[in-house]
């Protein structure tokens, strides 16, 4: 059996290698198993006691000596198991502190109107902030939306449902009819109007206040803005873009 696979569940290289040497060679001192595993000597007894702590290696003494012995292949089970607790665990404590947090970052930001993310994953925190903070019975407005980006069509699909949970209303120029169009026209609340319009970024305005500035191009970046009066400016352009536009 490969090593690698016990390394997909958690364990290091070497306890993984040692783990399944044991298991081989059964109980044996930490001369022989070194022998048999073939790794260096400097770290075995580390490596034993991590996995006596995962339950995967017990110890006995006898006449001085210490010998191991690799735990039946269904601990692995309860390992993961102890993991999933664990994960639980930790889940309910960040629950209990994300209401703290959150007032803390408010504080920090109360003066902060521009805040910039890199990486798509930076576009994802963006969005889902500026639509938390967007109250049912808003607009969000979207221009430049380009099937240049569709390789990221596959989340906002699923940002889609999430704006459609608070019942908030969509108005949104795409720049062709193509894949994302076809996308978004099963989409609820939404209205869409084409016009060829070759942008690098992409706009959205979030109810009266939020700007997100989207870029796709490495190194792609999102800059989130609070600011009414930026949003209000923002929304007259669309609203002319939006008068421009035609109807698929």
């Amino acid at each position: 059996m490969d090593a690698v696979y016990l390394e997909k569940i958690g364990l290091t290289k070497n306890e993984s290698i040692i783990y399944l040497t044991l298991l081989r060679i059964g109980t044996s001192k930490t001369g022989n198993l070194l022998k048999s595993a073939k790794i260096n000597s400097g770290k075995i007894y580390e490596i034993l006691e991590a996995l006596k702590q995962k339950g995967l290696v017990s110890e006995t003494i006898q006449d001085r000596v210490k010998y191991f012995t690799a735990a039946p292949p269904q601990q692995v089970l309860h390992y993961i198991e102890m993991k999933k607790n664990a994960v639980l665990e930790q889940e309910a404590i960040a629950q209990k502190m994300i209401p703290q947090l959150t007032v803390l970052r408010k504080e920090h930001l109360e003066n902060k109107k521009i805040l910039v993310y890199t990486g798509f994953r930076g576009i994802i925190t963006a969005a889902e902030e500026a639509l938390e903070n967007t109250p049912a019975g808003q607009e969000i407005l979207s221009l430049g939306i380009s099937d240049i980006n569709a390789k990221y069509q596959h989340y906002w699909v699923k940002w889609e449902k999430m704006r459609q949970k608070k019942k908030i209303a969509a108005r949104y120029v795409l720049s062709e009819k193509g894949i994302i169009y076809n996308d978004l026209k099963k989409e609820k609340r939404i209205q869409l109007k084409i016009l060829e319009l070759d942008t690098p970024v992409g706009v959205d305005i979030y109810g009266k206040d939020k700007i997100l500035i989207l870029h796709y191009q490495e190194p792609v970046t999102c800059t989130l803005i609070y600011d009414e009066h930026t949003a209000t400016s923002f929304k007259s352009f669309f609203e002319a873009m939006w008068k421009t536009a035609k109807k698929p």
